[in-house]
């Protein structure tokens, strides 16, 4: 019976080093990769509707 409640706790054990793991690259990266990301966003979502705009005024 403890073994079967042991794997549990070693699995979350390994998943939350994991998350710390990949927290520490996170904040290791440069805060402008999320920037750059968010104005790629941005961009490519008024070329879409810019584009439906037109569209929609030619039908």
């Amino acid at each position: 019976m403890r073994r079967t409640t042991q794997a549990p706790s070693e699995n979350m054990q390994s998943e939350a080093e994991i998350l710390d793991e990949e927290l520490r690259k996170l904040r290791a990266s440069s805060p402008w990769t999320g920037v750059l990301l968010f104005y790629l966003g941005a961009a490519s979502t008024a070329v879409m509707l810019i584009a439906g705009i037109l569209i929609a005024r030619w039908l």
